[in-house]
């Protein structure tokens, strides 16, 4: 925003009111343009998890959905993109030995305690000749796991690096 200049006549009554007139003026419109940049970013970093989402093959997908908060006025109180699912930490972190990410490899600190041989209960993490599981349809299906698709970390990363540009859009007016 440009930078606003408030003269005032200590002595004078309308020139204080004048003054504060024009400082709830430009409250108002610095809450204005800050929702503006939260939801332009937080739009960004949705249309990477969702085109992230529609490159991951049908069988290691899930079922899954996104979500943006919002407070009781439908505003966006935040960055905060959700993505929830039954496969959502495999598609982020990846499975097994041919595609897993190795513990600690994944390039946030967030990620750090998720790799291979790190999911609960898992048995076939490691085994090179990789495992059969049963769908929900009971079809078999042979994996030697999944690659990480980091839908979340690709988002993170292009709203890293559009901040910037969208805050001087939004600001510079």
């Amino acid at each position: 925003m440009q930078k606003k200049q408030i003269k005032i006549n200590l002595f004078d009554g309308v020139s204080i009111n004048d003054a504060i007139k024009q400082i709830q003026e430009y409250n108002r419109n610095l809450k204005r343009k800050t929702q503006i940049l939260i939801d332009k970013l937080a739009e960004k970093g949705l249309e990477v998890v969702q085109t992230t989402m529609e490159s991951v093959p049908a069988e290691e997908k899930g079922s899954y959905n996104t979500e943006i908060i919002n407070n009781s006025r439908g505003d966006i109180i935040g960055a905060a993109i959700r993505l929830t699912g039954d496969k959502v930490l495999f598609i982020e972190f990846s499975a097994g030995i041919t595609y897993g990410t190795p513990k600690g490899g994944y390039p946030l600190d967030s990620g750090k305690q998720y790799g291979v041989g790190t999911y609960p209960g898992q048995v076939h993490a490691e085994d090179p000749r990789g495992w059969w599981y049963i769908d929900e349809q009971g079809n078999k299906h042979h994996s030697y796991g999944n690659r990480a698709y980091m839908p979340m970390y690709h988002a993170e990363l292009e709203i890293l690096s559009q901040v910037s540009n969208i805050a001087k859009e939004v600001f510079g007016r």
